[in-house]
């Protein structure tokens, strides 16, 4: 945890330091960014001291028990494309566009014989196919988001058929969001523009303890071209959830 919170302060100070616009905004179209919020930011150039340490780095040992070949630095990497592709770019920095190649097959654990013999245009649609396939599988996403905060938590689906009479709600573009009490348990209840059930869970951090309460911001609701994200908070500290655009459950984050 510690090398993943000091890796990301790195790399995020270095997006700024270091940071450059592309001349030609439109000229490669790489999508989902704006989950990752690096729509907007210019695109960069990491030194070359953190991407030769990136290259050392033993991914598989920092991913811990889980299987998923992925990591927050991998949308750091593929909104970086952008910048070495032939339709922006007619001085291409073929050494820093290698390294970043190899730190993307690497976290991938793919082979980097898969790149061999491919024009510029043909690695970069590569990788950037690769990336799509990754944040279309909701099962990556959270390791692919930079964060300080807990998670993922997933909660425990409430089998009460109870109609619960809320204490929060908020409306969406899908429908509503309502919080709810019962006993020690913050009940999170989401509904269709009809009023139909869409999903209904008890919601808990850290050890399965049980969340005490739950509030909205103001101005929760954040839509972006993966997710419908809730920004609210708990006693204070930050609560996360993310949603399909239809309102179904995705997973949250929880700053305790």
């Amino acid at each position: 945890m510690k090398t993943r919170i000091l890796t990301i302060m790195f790399l995020t100070l270095n997006l700024t330091l270091f940071g450059q616009e592309s001349g030609k905004k439109d000229c490669y179209e790489i999508k989902y960014l704006d989950f990752f919020g690096l729509d907007q930011m210019k695109i960069i150039k990491w030194p070359q001291t953190e991407l030769d340490r990136l290259i050392k780095m033993d991914f598989v040992k920092n991913r811990g028990q889980s299987k998923i070949k992925t990591s927050f630095i991998i949308p750091m990497i593929a909104y970086q494309l952008k910048e070495y592709h032939p339709n922006c770019n007619t001085e291409i920095d073929t050494i820093y566009l290698s390294k970043i190649s190899k730190i993307y097959l690497k976290i991938r654990e793919i082979e980097s014989n898969k790149l061999l013999n491919k024009s510029i245009a043909e690695k970069i649609n590569f990788i950037r196919a690769d990336f799509y396939s990754q944040v279309e599988n909701v099962d990556y996403l959270p390791k692919m988001t930079a964060t300080f905060d807990d998670g993922p938590f997933y909660g425990e689906d409430f089998g009460n058929k109870l109609e619960l009479i809320p204490i929060k709600k908020q409306e969406t573009e899908f429908g509503t969001l309502s919080v709810s009490k019962i006993k020690d348990k913050t009940i999170l209840t989401s509904k269709n523009k009809n009023g139909e059930l869409i999903w209904q869970k008890s919601i808990t951090g850290l050890s399965d303890r049980n969340l005490t309460e739950l509030n909205f911001t103001e101005n929760p609701m954040e839509y972006n071209s993966v997710a419908t994200v809730a920004h609210m908070f708990s006693k204070g500290e930050r609560f996360t959830l993310y949603l399909k655009s239809d309102g179904n459950f995705m997973y949250y984050f929880h700053s305790w």
